[in-house]
């Protein structure tokens, strides 16, 4: 089983910022800037990491990375673009 120490919440923290860093380039002009997509993909992956493995479920590493795709979903969806005119 995992266990939530200094290494795996190094794994954690690399996982959301690829996820994170992905989401982005695959969607290119249409999200939010990368910073923030790096900051939400780190987010969801030890949130959903730190509490499967606190619960000692199995695939840890699957729900956090599952964890920050669907927090870099809604915030991409729902992100609210400006319209200005230039």
């Amino acid at each position: 089983m995992e266990v939530l120490d200094g290494t795996t919440i190094f794994w954690l923290i690399a996982l959301g910022m690829v996820i994170g860093a992905i989401a982005k380039l695959a969607m290119w002009n249409t999200t939010i800037d990368m910073v923030p997509n790096l900051a939400a993909g780190v987010a969801g992956s030890l949130v959903m990491g730190g509490v499967t493995i606190a619960l000692q479920l199995p695939g840890g590493f699957l729900f956090a990375m599952l964890g920050s795709l669907s927090i870099l979903f809604i915030l991409n969806v729902f992100h609210q673009q400006s319209e200005e005119i230039h």
